[in-house]
């Protein structure tokens, strides 16, 4: 009896320490990547100038490995040049200005130097306009892995044209992500009743609080079409010392295995 009962213990212990390495190997082996999107609320000359936000803003972004930069605001272009030249081992792109007003902002894209962009793609000017802030989409190449990104920054009063425009000129094939600030939620958009991207998966959910004011708002969005669904590790919101002067939107990201 104590024979067999030893038996018994020596193979549970065998297969719980199997079970522990496997576990470590596959998180060995497994690299991933995080990807985010971060509206700045109206980032210019003077969020650029104030060294306590600029500090802030460097540790935040280093979190990332991409990351899209919304509303830049800065007609001379030296606010985001500052921001990425004091972030090391990272390379950073810009879209053209945009909007129908005089109000004009700019996607800024800030990723690591090991990581190969492909192509980059403004769809500003449209001939057809039909966005206030037409989308960017940028190709990236990781290691064996291929992701096509599109951001956008949606506004509030069009969120369901601008997002179906949007799901217009998305080519769902190979490994694709949309993020940005898409407005869709509380009063601009009802999202009991999405009527689009509806065979995608948007893993930033409705539940989740996008925006710094005491409304409970999931503005932010990220959405996976299947096949990068498929890489799809996790996600979420950092709110970690993101306060009203910091920005009016939170961080979302999502972390994909490469």
């Amino acid at each position: 009896m104590k024979k067999k009962i030893y038996i018994f213990l020596m193979i549970a212990f065998l297969l719980i320490l199997f079970y522990v390495e496997f576990l470590f190997y596959e998180n060995y082996i497994t690299q991933t990547i995080k990807i985010a999107n971060w509206n700045l609320n109206v980032f210019g000359e003077s969020k650029a100038g104030n060294n306590d936000l600029m500090t802030l803003y460097k540790e935040k972004i280093s979190n990332y490995d991409i990351i899209f930069i919304q509303e830049i605001r800065d007609i001379s272009g030296l606010a985001f040049y500052e921001l990425c030249s004091s972030l090391e081992n990272y390379s950073c792109v810009n879209s053209s200005r945009a909007g129908r007003t005089n109000y004009k902002e700019q996607y800024g894209v800030i990723f690591r130097d090991d990581i190969n962009l492909v192509s980059f793609k403004d769809y500003n000017p449209d001939s057809l306009n039909r966005w206030e802030r037409p989308p960017v989409r940028l190709d990236f190449k990781i290691n064996d892995s291929e992701f096509i990104v599109y951001n956008i920054h949606v506004k509030p009063d069009d969120v369901s044209k601008e997002l179906g425009d949007l799901e217009d000129i998305v080519e769902d094939s190979g490994n694709v992500i949309i993020l940005g600030d898409f407005n869709a939620d509380c009063s601009y958009y009802n999202e009991k009743n999405k009527n689009v991207f509806n065979s995608m998966s948007w893993v930033i959910k409705d539940y989740q609080d996008t925006a710094v004011s005491k409304s409970r708002c999931a503005y932010d969005r990220i959405i996976l079409n299947d096949n990068s669904y498929e890489s799809y590790k996790n996600s979420g919101v950092d709110y970690t010392q993101i306060t009203e002067n910091v920005s009016d939107h939170y961080i979302v990201w999502v972390e994909m295995k490469i």
